[in-house]
């Protein structure tokens, strides 16, 4: 798995990477002003200013996987709507600093400088992206496919621009490669899930399958190759764990994107009591050296606390709702 790994290091998205090279040679740097004010909005898919090459992307990017099961998508979005709040709790205090232990991925953000400088709207951004991925009507309308691509496309864009500057080394792996994307959707899936049961929420196993389908679907169209996609606990438990062998570290950039996250936070709540609730249940979830990694403080919270706020305030997971 290691060797494998190691090859998917070095590869973006083939057939979005193609696109980002065509429009820029069209427009060079105006490719920005055009393409991401269109790849922001998820509320609209108004192909009307863009050019014909994104058009045809999404027309012919429209499909779904052949795996996909109607079904399953039924039961991970009903999964979903009754443990929001939890989710919430999970996706901001253990899936996003779960990315961040990840020194050499986690560059990307620091080359961005959206998640320091931007942080709160980076927030909002994941929260509506897990929203719609995750709300069954716009599975229905066919709507939810081109939001998933819009991100797609977004990590093009990105890819693009970093490797632009000249400054990044390929020894940490092409920006956004496929091993990260991976781990991402793996934060979404096996993390989530991981989360809820530490919160003490009993899963039956018929909804944790749907849920690891629903996020191979997502995975797929978000350009993730299918062969690294995962459908069980078993599966994604050890692909996790390959990843974290890897990449896993104690980080400059890891510490800074987590105070960046926490002071969001307060800033959102307009709280100070929040940065230590997140915190406590960040290294909670999270286990002590993962959490010494980020730069964690010790928790100031027993466990008996924690999960009395967790019943009782919506705190971090208002982002999500």
């Amino acid at each position: 798995m290691v060797k494998e790994l190691d090859v998917y290091r070095q590869k973006g998205d083939t057939l979005a990477d193609a696109l980002m090279q065509q429009l820029f040679n069209k427009h060079g740097h105006k490719m920005g002003g055009i393409l991401m004010p269109f790849l922001s909005d998820f509320d609209g898919i108004d192909f009307s200013q863009q050019d014909e090459e994104t058009v045809a992307f999404f027309s012919e990017n429209n499909l779904l996987p052949d795996f996909f099961d109607f079904k399953e998508i039924v039961r991970a979005t009903d999964f979903f709507k009754k443990y929001q709040i939890n989710i919430g709790i999970v996706l901001g205090c253990y899936s996003l600093p779960y990315c961040y232990l990840g020194e050499d991925g986690a560059r990307v953000l620091g080359f961005s400088g959206r998640i320091q400088s931007d942080t709160y709207n980076r927030l909002q951004e994941t929260g509506k992206f897990v929203k719609n991925v995750m709300t069954l009507r716009l599975w229905e309308e066919k709507k939810a496919i081109a939001l998933i691509l819009k991100i797609r496309l977004m990590h093009a864009f990105w890819r693009f621009m970093i490797l632009k500057t000249g400054k990044w080394d390929m020894t940490w792996g092409m920006p956004i490669n496929q091993e990260d994307m991976m781990g991402t959707n793996l934060s979404f899936s096996l993390i989530v899930l991981r989360g809820l049961k530490k919160m003490g929420v009993e899963i039956d196993q018929v909804f944790e399958k749907a849920y690891y389908h629903h996020w191979a679907v997502v995975g797929q169209l978000m350009g993730i190759s299918p062969e690294l996609l995962v459908f069980d606990a078993k599966s994604a438990i050890n692909l996790d764990k390959a990843i974290a062998t890897r990449q896993f570290k104690s980080s400059e950039i890891g510490v800074k994107l987590t105070e960046s996250l926490s002071k969001s936070y307060q800033k959102m709540a307009n709280n100070e009591l929040v940065s230590d609730y997140f915190n406590a249940q960040t290294r909670m979830f999270l286990g002590e050296q993962y959490a010494d990694f980020l730069g964690l403080p010790p928790s100031k919270y027993p466990k008996a606390l924690l999960n009395t706020i967790n019943k009782t305030s919506s705190l971090l997971s208002n982002i999500y709702a």
